[in-house]
């Protein structure tokens, strides 16, 4: 009986010496675990405001904005000063102004476009942007 006794006491130590170093080893990884998270997470107090505002969304509508169409593009203009500017402009050069600088487009895909040569694309371009300067100067001066 005494050397079941002996090998029952014996299977425990060992199995409690198991669990010991399990639980070790868990603690260990889970102090590395956190340890790593805390030096990617950041204080919210401590970002400045333009990190802060890099972290938000704003929702826009359609109701926000002023919608210029040109060649079957509809293009969305926040800014009222900028669509009175663009709305001031000939027809011909409203859609030079919107396909170039909205769409991004360049002079020889407007040309395309439009009909019309690179060089005159080019002309309507230069006098349309002489054309909203003037009235972004006008509007500056309080004429």
């Amino acid at each position: 009986m005494r050397n079941a006794s002996n090998y029952e006491q014996a299977t425990e130590h060992q199995f409690d010496s198991f669990c010991k170093k399990v639980l070790q080893n868990e603690a260990r990884n889970t102090y590395a675990r956190n340890k790593r998270k805390n030096e990617k997470l950041v204080s919210l107090e401590s970002l400045t405001l333009e990190e802060l505002s890099q972290l938000c969304t704003y929702d826009t509508y359609e109701s926000e904005y002023i919608f210029l169409v040109t060649h079957d593009y509809k293009i969305p203009i926040e800014d009222i000063l900028i669509a009175q500017a663009i709305e001031s402009l000939s027809n011909k050069q409203q859609d030079i102004i919107l396909l170039s600088f909205f769409l991004s487009m360049k002079e020889i895909d407007i040309a395309t476009l439009m009909n019309l040569t690179q060089s005159t694309v080019h002309y309507h371009k230069d006098k349309a942007l002489c054309e909203l300067r003037k009235f972004m100067e006008d509007y500056k001066n309080g004429n």
